[in-house]
């Protein structure tokens, strides 16, 4: 991915959920330390209201909440491409697809959040995971005929960076570590 194009993804995700810059916070620098995606992890979590205050479970709480808002905005986003009139026959067959793998990405991730609430923090991985596969599925499509990539490739790259801070997270509370000690 380009990184102009990398960084258009991030700043569309922060805006798009609507949050305002907050101050540096120890554990947010602590947490996304852990993360492959540090810089998108601060960045997104920073900008989210009520993270400094947060603890780990929170901030768990917060990234699952942006995920929530990324794969519906790409939801949004495969359903008016599809509306469009110019897509040819073989683009339309794997929107449709799409469509069908973001709404159960989308509930997955719904599910992930009901999880969370009631700390099934394995519910929460298993569910996370399976929205991750589901994304993955949707731009696999596209490589079925050569020439052909996904339209959202980006916005999914985002989504699956985003789903991967939370595993990450979520493993440090599976592991009782929501201190960020060791």
């Amino acid at each position: 991915m380009k990184p102009i194009s990398l960084a258009v993804a991030v700043l569309v995700v922060v805006s798009l959920c609507s949050f305002q810059a907050q101050g540096d916070n120890e554990l947010i620098t602590k947490a996304c330390s852990r993360t492959v995606y540090n810089h998108l992890c601060k960045a997104i979590l920073q900008a989210a209201p009520n993270s400094n205050d947060a603890d780990l479970y929170g901030l768990t709480k917060i990234a699952l909440s942006i995920a929530a808002q990324n794969v519906s905005n790409i939801y949004q986003t495969i359903d008016k491409l599809q509306n469009d009139s110019s897509v040819d026959t073989f683009v339309d067959e794997c929107l449709t697809d799409c469509l069908e793998n973001y709404q159960d990405a989308t509930d997955q991730i719904e599910d992930s959040v009901t999880a969370l609430e009631f700390k099934a923090f394995n519910d929460v991985r298993t569910w996370v995971a399976a929205a991750m596969s589901d994304v993955a599925t949707c731009d696999l499509g596209f490589k079925d005929k050569p020439g052909y990539q996904s339209p959202v490739h980006q916005m999914s790259a985002v989504f699956d960076q985003i789903c991967s801070i939370v595993l990450t997270f979520n493993h440090c509370l599976i592991e009782g570590n929501v201190h960020l000690t060791s």
